[in-house]
């Protein structure tokens, strides 16, 4: 067999270096230019493809806002609501890629809110109205004598354009500063400060602050969560494989497969033929023993790593807004979510800081061209719970129930929504009476059947939104 000759012709090189650079650029651009070009068109118009079967799939799309107030006297700590989490997990479905790119279908999203209107504090979780069972029903699970409530949007009590003559926002979204694989601190960590309180409730400094709100402000916390598969733990295991000197399994191709057969006789072949140098042996000692070898710091990153990774994981945004009127307006209060936000940070792992490019600021010149377009954006990315803005990042089932969970009996957080009956099955043959309206949160459809009682600080007044 002739092995053909190949001959590489640098002319074409020769001559582009002969002609004038306006020409000489022109060229290249006419013969090779358009191929970055035909490849950015080409991702743009499959994301606008994407985005519009989206689109057309979440309009057909019903979704539902409900209350939840749990019992004055609650001892249920943030595991209960770890519970909750790992219950919505299964709301996970496999999507192929015809109900991807074609159909348009997603993954549901659950929004966890906490809202302070006037001070009056009240969780609420959003959700799609065919899940809205699931959410119950993991509920109900963890707080039997708990009481959900379906109720009107909250988010339209205040405007949407800016600027505005009455009213003024801010807010920001809030991400990961290291990889997701890397925990922040989880409710588990908190120090037990003496034998009568032995838990301080780490969500207590987020309701306080919420709950000192004055008439005309408004301040809201979301937590937007997507079911997602196992594949984020890819990283988080490369990451400890190398922290802990090993070498990473190479992940098996189909190929790979296919060939099993021939490369395990050339690899006992090979080693039949072969013998282990001294230098292998050490390195392979070295990786063996390098763990004891590693601080106590380093040796707790490993493990806080794993034992993220040993639960079930979700896509996961935080943002937070701040509206009040202009007369009161302080935006000094954003300060403090941010330092109620900054106990969960561990700095040897992760830590929770803003995003700032959805961060509305005026300090410099530039940045005043678009504080208001980024006002009017992350309200409507809130009402509209919407994944656009800052990258989503994956927290386990352990952290989301550390930033959001229901408060325990300790918190004295005075104008939280809470229960103050235990509910309880009626007779038989008793007639069914009209719902109660109580709240400045307009109910639409209760679940539990036991009358609302009144909360000891006192009814809200009679000007708040929704009454």
């Amino acid at each position: 067999m002739t092995i053909p000759n190949i001959v590489i012709d640098y002319g074409y090189i020769f001559r582009l270096g002969d002609l004038p650079l306006p020409i000489m650029l022109w060229q290249i651009f006419w013969d090779f230019g358009w191929i970055p070009f035909v490849i950015i068109v080409f991702k743009g118009s499959w994301k606008l493809w994407v985005q519009w079967r989206q689109n057309k799939y979440a309009a057909t799309i019903e979704t539902c806002l409900l209350a939840v107030e749990v019992p004055r006297q609650n001892e249920q700590t943030a595991k209960a609501v770890e519970h909750i989490f790992a219950t919505l997990s299964g709301a996970y479905s496999g999507l192929d890629r015809f109900e991807k790119y074609w159909l348009g279908k997603f993954q549901p999203t659950f929004s966890f809110e906490i809202v302070s209107i006037n001070g009056y504090v009240q969780f609420v979780v959003h959700t799609w109205t065919k899940h809205r069972d699931l959410v119950e029903a993991a509920i109900f699970a963890q707080y039997p004598d708990a009481e959900v409530v379906e109720i009107a949007d909250y988010t339209s009590g205040i405007p949407t354009k800016y600027p505005h003559p009455e009213w003024n926002v801010f807010g920001t979204e809030f991400v990961l500063k290291r990889p997701s694989h890397l925990p922040i601190r989880t409710y588990s960590e908190f120090e037990h400060t003496s034998a009568e309180d032995p838990f301080k409730d780490p969500i207590s400094a987020l309701l306080e602050v919420m709950g000192s709100l004055k008439s005309g402000e408004q301040m809201w916390f979301q937590l937007l969560v997507n079911p997602t598969d196992s594949s984020w733990k890819d990283a988080g295991q490369k990451a400890v494989e190398k922290m802990l000197g090993r070498k990473p399994t190479p992940k098996k191709s189909s190929f790979d497969e296919a060939m099993w057969l021939p490369k395990g006789v050339a690899k006992e072949v090979a080693s039949l033929l072969s013998t282990p140098s001294e230098g292998g042996k050490k390195e392979e000692k070295k990786d063996d023993f390098r763990v004891l070898n590693m601080s106590p710091g380093e040796r707790s990153v490993v493990e806080a790593v794993q034992m993220k990774l040993a639960k079930i994981g979700f896509e996961a945004k935080m943002r937070i807004v701040y509206a009040g009127r202009r007369d009161i307006f302080n935006k000094k209060r954003f300060t403090a979510i941010k330092g109620a936000l900054m106990q969960y940070n561990a700095l040897n792992m992760n830590e929770i800081k803003t995003y700032g490019k959805v961060t509305p600021k005026d300090d410099y010149f530039h940045e005043r061209w678009s504080v208001w377009q980024k006002k009017m954006k992350l309200v409507r990315c809130f009402r509209g719970r919407s994944g656009k803005g800052a990258p989503s990042y994956v927290l386990n089932i352990e952290e989301l129930a550390t930033l959001y969970h229901f408060p325990m009996r300790l918190v004295k957080t005075p104008l939280l929504k809470k229960t103050d009956a235990k509910r309880a099955e009626p007779p038989a043959a008793l007639p069914m009476l009209g719902e109660s309206t109580e709240g400045f949160f307009k109910p639409i459809k209760k679940t539990s059947t036991k009358d609302q009682a009144s909360d000891s600080a006192g009814e809200p007044p009679a000007d708040l939104p929704f009454a």
